[in-house]
């Protein structure tokens, strides 16, 4: 029994120590962060500024390779395949890894084959309706939409999008019956919600602040527990208007594959974090309409093991699925 402990103690041993070596060495060489949507959303902006971050701290190549497809699940499961060395990593969001309880078959589990490294951004979203909807309040939508069954429509990215989930969940709680319109895409749904096709939005700050500064849009609440003052202080907040299961943060973040040696987890979430507190950095998600954060890899875990569940509640409440 001895020499099985100490055979045991030797193997432990020798794990800790190259796992330390590897991440000494670490990075030796390109690293690849893969965007699982396309170029010019807000996720390839978040993995574009992690890539700049790492690249310009360590020195080493970092590569931006777009995969798009099925919700994310193209690339999140070209993450999840990768070989667990620190090398290839994934730019995703909250949509990216509960695509698993809406696109049945995949071949990857991104809450197992994917391991969390870095929360380091946020984003509430918004209930936006088109300038056309007379109903100038949240309460007054409500009202509006009740008046007229069938007739309100909505538009989303497409089946099964986050803005598809929190337009519906929106829908439930308020006890609408509202028309889903989908795009391939928020932009188009968006300029056809400016010229009065689309009435409403579960949307993201980015793509629509300037419409809403302009007037052709207009932001009736903000899904979070706290109002969005840099950019939006006087429209309430879902929890101030009654409806506090509309809260629907999104976050933004660095993922890997499973079996990745903690040092290099450590080390990669060291960057994120010390990213956040750059000023410049900082500043370029705040312009990006995002709330910088900052979590140990382990804290990013245990918030996923929270954060989940619900969203998987939510999707089965709403009997949604993207096939």
């Amino acid at each position: 029994m001895t020499a099985i402990k100490t055979a045991i103690a030797l193997l432990v041993g020798l794990a800790l120590g190259c796992g330390a070596a590897l991440a000494q060495s670490y990075p030796s060489k390109t690293i690849k962060i893969i965007v699982p949507s396309s170029a010019g959303g807000i996720t390839d902006f978040v993995g574009r500024v992690a890539a700049d971050y790492i690249a310009n701290k360590t020195g080493q190549t970092v590569v931006v390779e777009n995969r798009p497809g099925a919700g994310g699940a193209v690339g999140m499961e070209a993450v999840a395949k990768s070989t667990p060395d620190g090398y290839t990593l994934g730019s995703a969001n909250t949509g990216d890894i509960i695509g698993k309880f809406l696109h049945k078959g995949l071949s990857f589990d991104a809450t197992k084959d994917l391991v969390p490294l870095a929360k380091f951004a946020q984003a509430p979203q918004l209930l936006a309706v088109s300038a056309h909807v007379p109903a100038k309040t949240f309460k007054e939508f409500v009202a509006y939409a009740k008046d007229n069954p069938g007739k309100i429509n909505y538009g989303s990215a497409g089946t099964g999008s986050l803005t598809q989930i929190g337009a519906e969940q929106f829908a439930r709680l308020a006890g609408l019956k509202l028309v889903h319109v989908p795009y391939r895409g928020a932009i188009p749904a968006i300029t056809d919600m400016i010229s009065g096709r689309v009435h409403m939005m579960h949307i993201s700050l980015n793509p629509t602040i300037a419409h809403i500064r302009a007037g052709k849009l207009r932001a009736l609440a903000v899904t979070a527990k706290e109002r969005w003052t840099e950019y939006l202080p006087d429209v309430p907040t879902t929890v101030e208007v009654g409806m506090p299961d509309y809260e629907m943060d999104i976050w933004f973040g660095l993922v890997g594959p499973r079996g990745m040696p903690k040092p290099i987890v450590s080390q990669i979430n060291g960057y994120m974090r010390d990213m956040v507190r750059d000023p410049a950095y900082r500043k370029r998600l705040i312009d990006g309409f995002l709330q910088p954060s900052s979590t140990t890899a382990e804290e990013f875990e245990a918030f996923l093991a929270r954060d989940i569940p619900r969203w998987e509640k939510m999707i089965r409440d709403l009997g949604l699925s993207a096939q």
